[in-house]
């Protein structure tokens, strides 16, 4: 038999996953954000007043990346930027009262979506997925 994309573990797992991705994305945009900004709160939801560069390493993204999502927040008025007191050439990244206030909505927007992602895959679909995880991480 042929080779084909459609048959890679990658493929299965990526189709699945943006079932997922739909599921969170309607969740944040009842609190005006995008998938892929939840990941930088909840980085500093973890540990408040980071730097750029530490953002960046944590979401393993570039520092232009960080930059542009940081701005939108900001602009959002959940995250405010503000040079470290010690080094001024380092820039933190702060919350803001209404940053800290989407912590616990957020995680449950996560997580229900997660409940039902899982539970809205056929039993083939769920096998498929742990497949692929599972021949992703050998």
């Amino acid at each position: 038999m042929e080779r084909s994309l459609l048959d890679s573990p990658s493929y299965h797992l990526i189709r699945s996953l943006g079932r997922y991705r739909a599921l969170v994305a309607d969740g944040l945009d009842r609190h005006g954000l995008h998938v892929g900004q939840e990941y930088y709160l909840a980085q500093l939801w973890r540990e408040d007043g980071v730097t750029s560069a530490d953002l960046a390493a944590r979401t393993g993204v570039s520092a232009p990346a960080v930059t542009k999502v940081v701005s939108g927040l900001e602009r959002a008025g959940l995250v405010h930027r503000e040079r470290d007191a010690a080094d001024a050439r380092l820039v933190r990244v702060w919350l803001t009262d209404a940053g800290r206030a989407l912590r616990e909505p957020i995680t449950g927007i996560w997580y229900e979506s997660e409940r039902a992602f899982w539970g809205g895959l056929t039993e083939d679909e769920r096998a498929r997925v742990r497949a692929a995880i599972g021949d992703l991480l050998e």
